[in-house]
C-alpha cells in the first residue's frame, strides 16, 4: 500500500510540475515599468540597500536584451554601483540627491548580482557589499512599443489610453498541494488502522 501511495504522489508531482503547461508572462519588445527588489546576494531576503532605490525600474526590451534604468536615492552615499558589464549615469539630480543609472541585462528572470559601496562620512560608515537585483517580469504592465510611440493627429481621451493589465496564469500548483495533503491523510489513517488492528 505504501509503495502504491508513493507512486501516486510521484505521478501527481510530475504531472503538476512538468506535464501541465504553465503560462508565464513574456515581455514583448518595448518599454516596460517593472517592479524589482534588492535582496541579499544568493538569498530571498530583502537587503537593507533596498531602501536606496526608487521603484519601479524602466526596462526597454529589444531582441531579447533588456536595457534597465533604475534610480538611486541618497545618491551621494552610493559611491559605487557596478552591475555586470558596468552602468552609466543617464540623469543626476543633486538637489533631490538622486541618480538614474542604466545597464544591460541578458535575462530578467535571473538575479543580477551588483557590487555597491556606501560612504556616509557624517557617521564614519564606509562599507562595500554585493546585492541581488531581482526583477518581477510578470509586473511589466505598462508598455510602449515602437508603433505606440508614433504620434497621430487624432485627439485622445485619457480614458481611452488606459489599457488594463492582461490576466496571467497563477503558477501555484493547487492540485499538487491538495494531492499531497490527501495522501498524507490517507497514510496517517492507514497507520492508525494498522496500530488498532495490532492491539
Amino acid at each position: 500500500m505504501k509503495k502504491l501511495m508513493m507512486f501516486v504522489m510521484l505521478a501527481i508531482f510530475f504531472v503538476c510540475n512538468f506535464a501541465l503547461p504553465q503560462v508565464s508572462a513574456q515581455l514583448a519588445d518595448g518599454t516596460h515599468s517593472i517592479k524589482y527588489q534588492v535582496n541579499k546576494p544568493e538569498s530571498n531576503s530583502v537587503s537593507i540597500a533596498n531602501d536606496y532605490f526608487l521603484k519601479p525600474a524602466k526596462v526597454t526590451l529589444k531582441n531579447g536584451t533588456a536595457t534597465v534604468q533604475i534610480t538611486l536615492k541618497n545618491s551621494a552615499w552610493i559611491t559605487k554601483f557596478q552591475p555586470p558589464g558596468g552602468a552609466t549615469v543617464v540623469n543626476e539630480d543633486k538637489a533631490a540627491d538622486t541618480r538614474t543609472v542604466q545597464f544591460t541585462v541578458k535575462d530578467l528572470t535571473k538575479p543580477v548580482v551588483t557590487s555597491m559601496k556606501i560612504d556616509i562620512d557624517d557617521i564614519n560608515y564606509h562599507h562595500e557589499y554585493s546585492v541581488s537585483l531581482v526583477f518581477d517580469a510578470a509586473s511589466g504592465g505598462s508598455t510602449t512599443t515602437a508603433s505606440d510611440s508614433k504620434t497621430t493627429n487624432a485627439p485622445t481621451n485619457s480614458s481611452e489610453s488606459h489599457v488594463p493589465n492582461p490576466q496571467t496564469s497563477d503558477v501555484t500548483p493547487y492540485l499538487l498541494i491538495v494531492a499531497l495533503v490527501g495522501s498524507a491523510f490517507l497514510l496517517y489513517r492507514k497507520k492508525i488502522q494498522t496500530k488498532t488492528e495490532g492491539q
